[in-house]
């Protein structure tokens, strides 16, 4: 019986180590730092993570896991409640739909579709922000935002595959 509760406790925590990946590289993106442009401007982790985990593990970071990180990053984030959870939530739809193009695809062809996928959220919270507030925010910010997390999903998407290959194991 014992033997059965730990294999049925490490079962649980291989799925849900996407997620607390992903949560921790989250924390771990929203630590201030004394600059003057990193409290304004920083990539979007949760829109990396969500994209890399939809597109090669989607049967253990499903909708419940997006919305648990949407959540998390608008508690801990600067934006009115709902904005986070919105743009991943278009991330899951735009990856779930459209995941079959990019199947056994190399990296450089996933990477633009992160690049096209992250501007379609990022532009999409941008007007829920701007509506939210009433007036258009400046669109710089925001461009720069979004070609901050385009560069730096190559670095956060090695973590990710690190914790793919070497700490989850496939349940067949």
């Amino acid at each position: 019986m014992n033997e059965e509760w730990s294999e049925n406790l490490a079962s649980y925590f291989q799925r849900m180590l996407p997620l607390l990946c992903s949560l921790v590289m989250l924390f771990f993106s929203y630590i201030p730092l004394d600059l003057p442009i990193s409290n304004h401007i920083r990539p979007s982790v949760g829109v990396i993570c969500a994209y890399f985990w939809l597109l090669h593990r989607p049967d253990v970071f499903n909708l419940l896991s997006v919305y648990i990180l949407g959540l998390v990053e608008d508690i801990i984030s600067s934006v009115p409640m709902g904005t986070n959870i919105f743009t991943l939530l278009i991330m899951y739809l735009l990856v779930i739909n459209l995941s079959r193009f990019f199947n056994a695809k190399p990296f450089v062809i996933i990477w633009y579709g992160f690049a096209l996928f992250s501007l379609v959220t990022f532009l999409s919270k941008w007007l829920l922000v701007s509506v939210y507030y009433s007036h258009f925010l400046p669109l710089p910010s925001v461009m720069f935002s979004y070609l901050l997390t385009t560069a730096v999903y190559p670095i956060l998407s090695v973590i990710n595959v690190f914790v793919q290959n070497r700490l989850m194991t496939d349940e067949e």
